[in-house]
């Protein structure tokens, strides 16, 4: 079974503003935080929902600073208790915890994942998200800019093929990345090489937004990696510089340039440099 089958499959069969002078480091616990899934589900009960139009009308952010940490599970739930009344949590149904399965797309030899190994300035990511509780799914483009910023466009896709590019997919993709252009590839050599799927749970205050991703397993059509047991954070605002950014701050927790699919892609294929992210791999996926 290949990647797009894989994934074609499990998708088909599986579900279709306060001060914040108050949220200082005293007020995260020190202790240990209960962390089983008791623990969390009891945290998130406890912080205001928001649903997804109000969301996206408040902060959608698709063009934005990004800075990511992992947190240990009893520090991320100290957190989300310090800052319960600050931030709201987005809720679907009854549901603040959502599926979401990522398909990567690159050229056969890996050309957006080297042009980030090398640290070229703009660069692509190609992705289609398909979010299994809504039932829908996306074809994104992630740009990073010369200044820093993330730039992430994105048209609707099939749900049952979120493995495949059509000839208007191509033409979208191209659009953006220059396609044949001799500065990148043209997207009618891209392929799918791998899969993360992991839990999401997104919070917002103001036009600030947090991702925190649980339980991520990356998967090509060798293999599964699974890990880390902390939880990735990933901030996003405007100008950088969010809530949460303050707080870990304060805690002495820097951020980290670390990508999900340039990770995953250096533990599925070995043979890949992996040099920007070893400390990172053997620290929290060994």
């Amino acid at each position: 079974m290949t990647l797009a089958d894989h994934s074609l499959a499990e998708a088909v069969s599986g579900r279709a503003a306060a001060d914040m002078g108050s949220a200082d480091m005293g007020s995260v616990c020190m202790g240990s935080a209960s962390m089983g899934t008791g623990g969390l589900d009891a945290q998130l009960e406890r912080i205001e929902p928001i649903s997804l139009g109000q969301l996206n009308e408040q902060a959608r952010l698709m063009t934005r600073i990004d800075r990511k940490y992992f947190l240990p599970r009893d520090l991320f739930v100290s957190l989300l208790r310090a800052t319960e009344n600050e931030f709201k949590v987005l809720q679907i149904g009854q549901k603040k915890r959502f599926e979401y399965r990522t398909i990567y797309f690159d050229s056969p030899q890996f050309r957006f994942f080297r042009d980030h190994v090398q640290g070229r300035r703009h660069r692509f990511k190609v992705r289609t998200r398909t979010y299994m509780e809504t039932g829908t799914c996306h074809l994104e483009v992630k740009s990073k800019g010369y200044r820093g910023q993330t730039v992430k466009e994105r048209i609707a896709h099939p749900i049952d093929s979120p493995g495949t590019l059509s000839e208007s997919d191509h033409d979208f993709i191209d659009s953006i990345i220059g396609g044949g252009s001799g500065r990148t590839v043209s997207a009618n050599q891209l392929e799918p090489v791998l899969e993360t799927i992991y839990d999401r749970i997104t919070l917002c205050h103001d036009q600030q937004r947090l991702t925190c991703d649980l339980d991520i397993r990356a998967i090509n059509d060798e293999g599964r990696h699974d890990g880390p047991h902390d939880v990735l954070v990933e901030t996003k605002s405007a100008g950088g510089g969010g809530v949460w950014d303050t707080l870990l701050k304060q805690r002495g927790v820097r951020p980290h340039k670390v990508s999900k699919y340039c990770v995953a892609a250096s533990l599925l294929y070995p043979e890949l440099p992996s040099n920007p992210w070893k400390q990172t791999i053997k620290r929290y996926f060994a």
